[in-house]
């Protein structure tokens, strides 16, 4: 037998890359209990929904609590964001915006940016030698050790910490 193991939510993403984000809304804070069609229900009281998408768990099949709602009108999806951002759903409040594209649009665009935290640091260590480490992997556009601003030493107590954006 074969097993789907997608949840979905790559499949959602991957869908919409045509159409810059303006129509493809991610919603956060569902409750357990709803489903995909009651997620599209609720979402189509604002506009012609052309898909919804309801994220599950790819083992146990339960809701993981977000989901994809993709208008085929922007602006429906502005509306929704306006109307339905907030709305109390059973014990949840949901928070409805714009998805972001799938990490796959954006390494197809040449354009990957990304936070990274480093903790654990020797204390010998100055910022040119991390950014000596890790300028390898990839333009560093900013970064910075952290230190201890009363000592000016590094921070602690893991010892200095690099924040770079790549």
């Amino acid at each position: 037998e074969v097993y789907d193991m997608s949840n979905g939510y790559e499949d959602h993403m991957v869908a919409d890359e045509g159409k810059d984000g303006k129509t493809n809304l991610i919603v956060n804070y569902l409750p357990q209990s709803m489903s995909q069609d009651e997620l599209r229900s609720l979402f189509s009281s604002i506009g012609e929904v052309e898909s919804a998408k309801l994220v599950r768990d790819k083992v146990a099949g339960h809701s993981l609590g977000y989901g994809f709602v993709n208008y085929l009108n922007p602006s429906d999806a502005d509306r929704a964001i306006s109307t339905l951002n907030g709305l109390r759903l059973q014990s949840k409040t949901i928070k409805v915006s714009f998805a972001r594209p799938s990490s796959e649009t954006i390494k197809d665009a040449n354009l990957y940016i990304s936070d990274l935290y480093i903790s654990g640091l020797p204390r010998t260590m100055v910022q040119k030698d991390v950014e000596d480490m890790f300028t390898g992997y990839g333009h560093i556009i900013n970064s910075r050790v952290l230190v201890d601003q009363a000592t000016v030493a590094p921070a602690r107590p893991r010892g200095p910490q690099l924040k770079s954006t790549l």
